[in-house]
């Protein structure tokens, strides 16, 4: 997955400097994703035996994750909470229901979203076959190369050991607090929200 920032209802903050810097990043950005990304997802879909299984996630990450899979989880959703959007996290909750409703998701919370998936599932394994399904049933690019390349990224496709952690690992994790350091997260919910209202009232 790629650190797209700054658009699509996500606004980053800052004054001018920081929006030249954007554009600059955002320009970047978009060719490491329409050149580099985008190449090794078509290679990961081209050569990978069983490219929508578990099983194509690297071994690094396999391992790391299986020797934290009994690491105790503060919440486990049903996928029905998870589906409709019902769990403790507002931002997360806010990401699905954009998901729905247009088919979208900025890729920075497209990251959040699918990371939270993890840690919120019983087991690795579990956790890859709700994110993928959910993503193939209401994303716009489901199934696509970049897709799949999406969902290994969640579990350490295309990326290396960080930091330990309780039940990641060394796979990369997010939080809450790192969306509101680099997002205007009210106006996010704000934006969601009325795309809510929307579909309601038609």
């Amino acid at each position: 997955m790629s650190h797209q920032r700054g658009s699509v209802g996500l606004r980053t903050t800052g004054g001018k400097d920081a929006a030249d810097e954007r554009r600059t990043s955002s320009r970047d950005a978009f060719l490491e994703e329409l050149l580099v990304r985008r190449g090794l997802s078509h290679n990961h879909v081209w050569y990978s035996r069983d490219y929508g299984g578990y099983p194509s996630v690297p071994e690094w990450a396999r391992k790391t994750l299986a020797e934290h899979a009994g690491d105790r989880r503060e919440y486990v959703y049903t996928d029905t909470e998870l589906e409709t959007g019902r769990t403790h996290d507002e931002y997360w909750n806010a990401a699905m229901r954009e998901m729905i409703v247009t088919g979208f998701m900025h890729n920075y919370m497209r990251m959040y979203w699918g990371k939270k998936i993890l840690e919120w599932s019983r087991t690795p394994e579990e956790a890859f076959e709700r994110t993928l399904r959910l993503n193939n049933r209401w994303f716009l690019d489901g199934r696509d190369a970049n897709s799949y390349a999406n969902v290994g990224w969640i579990f350490g496709l295309h990326d290396r050991p960080w930091t330990r952690r309780p039940v990641f690992g060394t796979v990369r994790y997010m939080n809450a607090n790192g969306l509101r350091r680099k997002f205007d997260m009210p106006g996010y919910l704000r934006k969601v929200e009325r795309l809510t209202a929307g579909e309601a009232a038609g």
